[in-house]
Parts: structure tokens; sequence; C-alpha cells
């Protein structure tokens, strides 16, 4: 890794801090919900010198999921975490389209956005699971918004048979009629910690690593989910979106879209991830030209999370060259 002498210290990890404070942007006729560290300062000061960097969540995540790892990098970049259309307390797109490409797009307005508003040519995009290939698809795109990607566990076609994605199968059920919001908001309301606890031993290696200020604030933010009318809806339409991703052309948009990425790009995974197997990761690599990646060995699906001091020196390499 690059010198860092003469860059301001990152932060020591304190997992007892309060959420990224937020607020909404139109964007296509929805509310994206979008979190900002160091609330004191306005997320659109154009006096800022930090590079700018947005990170976008998985599949059933939100901005909450970035909490650690934006107040260890707060000293050297400015981080913005947008809650995507539908999740967190994004209202649901205008046109009820889930896919990853229409959430690409989404978030390339918010980006647009972002830049003007701050007075920045291009941010540092990060992603993970699903956002990591909401991610792949902005950055080919639109190269001139993103300055360099940082992907953790994208959601690129692994369809390897993994019994633990059986769990995923009862989100079909929350789309039926009555019976299935009514039982998606029964699970978020009665049985919250139940559900942040399952989640939490899906994603991550150690759970208590999250402690129980992080665990309380997965909570509050699942109890807020469950009275949202449009939660359960969101929540399958994504999921059976990205399936359907994977399968058509075995996956072919989402390896075209990687082949397209110009920008320096860092791939990092945990090696016990029981959602997208590591094992895909060198692939990944092989369609992002120039891209490299890093294999942390006793880690999950969430490697922002597990281990935001080891990510944060990741993306400070990559980001901060010339800074």
């Amino acid at each position: 890794m690059r010198d860092t002498v003469g860059l301001p210290p990152l932060r020591p990890v304190d997992r007892a801090t309060e959420v990224w404070p937020g607020g909404f942007v139109t964007v296509h006729g929805g509310r994206l919900f979008v979190r900002h560290v160091d609330g004191a300062a306005a997320p659109t000061a154009r006096a800022d010198p930090r590079p700018t960097a947005v990170m976008l969540h998985g599949l059933g995540g939100s901005s909450i999921n970035w909490t650690d790892l934006g107040q260890v990098l707060a000293p050297r970049i400015a981080s913005f975490a947008p809650d995507l259309p539908g999740f967190g307390l994004s209202d649901p797109p205008v046109d009820g389209d889930y896919g990853i490409d229409a959430c690409a797009d989404t978030v390339v307005g918010y980006l647009e956005h972002l830049v003007t508003a701050r007075g920045c040519e291009r941010v540092h995009l990060l992603g993970n699971s699903l956002g990591g290939a909401v991610a792949v698809r902005v950055a080919a795109r639109r190269p001139d918004l993103v300055a360099t990607l940082t992907l953790i566990s994208p959601a690129f076609p692994d369809l390897r048979p993994r019994l633990r994605r059986l769990q995923f199968l009862p989100l079909t059920l929350v789309r039926i009629p009555f019976a299935g919001p009514a039982g998606f908001r029964l699970v978020g309301s009665a049985y919250p910690e139940r559900q942040v606890d399952q989640t939490f031993r899906e994603i991550l290696v150690d759970p208590a690593v999250m402690g129980p200020v992080r665990r309380q604030q997965a909570i509050d933010q699942a109890v807020a989910r469950a009275g949202l009318q449009w939660a359960p809806d969101a929540l399958a339409a994504s999921f059976n979106a990205l399936v359907r991703s994977w399968i058509v052309d075995a996956g072919s948009a989402h390896w075209g879209a990687a082949r397209a990425v110009s920008a320096p790009t860092r791939v990092l995974w945990g090696a016990r991830d029981l959602l997208v197997s590591a094992g895909i990761a060198p692939k990944v690599v092989r369609h992002i030209a120039g891209s490299t990646l890093t294999v942390y060995g006793a880690v999950g699906h969430v490697a922002q999370m597990e281990r935001p001091a080891d990510v944060a020196r990741e993306v400070c390499d990559l980001v901060c060259r010339g800074y």
C-alpha cells in the first residue's frame, strides 16, 4: 500500500456511536434517504477538501450497513450512503421497477445531483452485494461520474447450489395479497430481535463483533421497516429481480458491465461468505481490467461491517492517491 505520511489518521472503530444523520433527496420523482458522516458539516459543502465517496448497500440492507466504515474514513473521505429505492427510509421506485438497471439509473441521478452540489468532478463508488452489482452498472455506463470502484462481495452470478440460500425462498411469499405483507409486519414488529439475529448469523462470521448498540440500531430499523406499506414488496421484488439477472443468458449483463468498467477497482471478499461464494471472485477480477482482489479469511458477506478498519485501509489506498 502507498505511504500515508501527511494524511490525517483514520478514526478507530467505535461501535457505540449513533447512526449517521441524513435527509431526503428527490431523484426521478422519488425520494431517496441519504445519510452522511459528520452531521455538523453540510453534506453539500463545496469547501470540503476531502474526496467524496458514495456507498451502496445490499439486498435487505440499508445505509446503516456503512456506519462504521464511513466513520473510520471520515478524516480523509466524506462518505454518503443512500438507502436504495424501497429500502431503509427511501420511497419505492415510482414505476415499481426493482431491477438492477433501474436501480442504477436512480443512483446515476443521485450522483449527478451530488457532484453538482459538492462541486466535485467524480465520486468514489463502493458497493456491497446487490449494491456492488448496481455499482458496476453505474461505473460501466457513466465513467465520467466514477473515479474509483470498491466492490465488497458483489452479487454476481453464482448458481452453484448452496443450502443456505433456501432461507430466501420465503421472500417470494411476502407478495401474496394480505397474508404475505401481514406476516412481514408481524415478524418485523413482534420478533425484530429474532429477525436481526438470524440475519447477522448469515452475513457475519462472528455476530458478536457488532456489539449491543449496532444490534439495537438494526432492530430499530427492522421495526421501522415493518411499518412501511411497500417494504414487503420491495424485498421480494428486488430478490426476484436479482435471481432473474443471474439466470437470463447466464448473467451475461453482469459480466458485460464488468468488462466495460474503466475505473480503478478493488474487489474485497470474505472467504466465509455464505451468500455469494468467494469462489467467483477471481472471475469478477478477470472481467474488470486492472482490478485487484483481497480475500479476508474469517469474514462473511459484509466485510465493511465485520472488518471496517481493514476495509478502510484498502479504500484509502485506492482513493487517496494524490490527496
